[in-house]
């Protein structure tokens, strides 16, 4: 039995027809059914029955697929590590993690670098909450997270490193016919009581959101979402305000987003936060994992 004989069998069983799965395969037809013959003459089981209408797994073919499967599998994993190993200055993996909508900034230095900083470089990325990129690089799951914070969130962070990017201010985002773009005044809680709400999944703007319920009452909660271009759906066609930062508008991948109208908050709720890099200072980052954080706080800065 070798790899080769297990690779033809998840093949042949996925395609159920020895000619198609030879052509994908780029052996003959008798070559694949002899390769097939001899595994299961090895195993003593019969994996596939020929038949008018194809080939397809026995009973027994389909219960050992799995465990096919899952060798192929250990197989490439076994091989990738030990490129790894043998050669970490080609292989590198970042992995970092973002607060909601913000994707523009980080993506962009990877693309424009790639060529002579990263190609060599896996780049992992993906939206996820506070909580989450704290747990993850306290346990080194992520290298850096990219998160907002106020002083009310310090020590859920203490025992990690927080550098400061920029400072942003919470404000309310509506659409542009909201009636709230057109007061002369600072908005009150009577107005606020007026408006359905949307919040992005973010355990800061659950917090906002109870404050202000205990301030004013209960207010309208109609979507609750991770992606900005529904959250920008929700807010021009069902004209629901919702909480977000002051640079989210510029850095959203979603362009809709900036369109957007800041109303200020700020005499009812604390609204300054600052922007930064989570890092866990117990582990280094790699040389090329540094130069992305940088080109990507540059990126940050000049938009701020």
């Amino acid at each position: 039995m070798n790899f080769e004989q297990l690779l033809y069998a998840e093949v042949l069983a996925q395609h159920n027809s020895m000619q198609k799965a030879a052509d994908v395969l780029h052996i003959s037809k008798s070559g694949l059914s002899i390769a097939i013959g001899q595994l299961e003459g090895e195993l003593g089981v019969r994996l596939f029955d020929k038949s008018a209408s194809g080939t397809k797994l026995t009973t027994e073919g389909r219960q050992l697929l799995s465990s096919i499967s899952d060798i192929l599998r250990l197989k490439n994993s076994l091989e990738t590590t030990a490129g790894i190993v043998s050669n970490p200055k080609k292989h590198q993996k970042i992995s970092i993690h973002y607060m909601n909508t913000m994707l523009k900034p980080f993506v962009n230095p990877f693309f424009e670098n790639y060529s002579n900083k990263f190609e060599n470089v896996q780049f992992d990325i993906s939206c996820h909450e506070f909580e989450s990129i704290v747990r993850r690089v306290k346990h080194h799951e992520i290298d850096a997270g990219f998160i907002a914070i106020n002083n009310a969130h310090d020590e859920a962070i203490k025992s990690l490193a927080f550098a400061p990017v920029c400072d942003s201010k919470l404000v309310l985002l509506c659409a542009p016919d909201n009636f709230l773009n057109f007061l002369d005044r600072p908005i009150t809680l009577e107005d606020l009581k007026e408006q359905k709400f949307s919040i992005f999944n973010d355990k800061f703007h659950d917090e906002i959101f109870e404050r202000l319920q205990f301030q004013c009452g209960p207010l309208s909660l109609v979507f609750r979402v991770d992606d900005a271009w529904a959250m920008e759906q929700s807010i021009t066609r069902l004209n629901t305000v919702c909480f977000g930062r002051t640079l989210q508008g510029n850095l959203s991948s979603n362009t809709d987003f900036s369109n957007l109208k800041q109303i200020d908050i700020g005499h009812i709720i604390d609204d300054n936060f600052k922007l930064g890099w989570l890092t866990n200072p117990n582990y280094m980052l790699s040389k090329e994992t540094q130069e992305l954080l940088e080109a990507i706080t540059l990126g940050i800065k000049k938009d701020a």
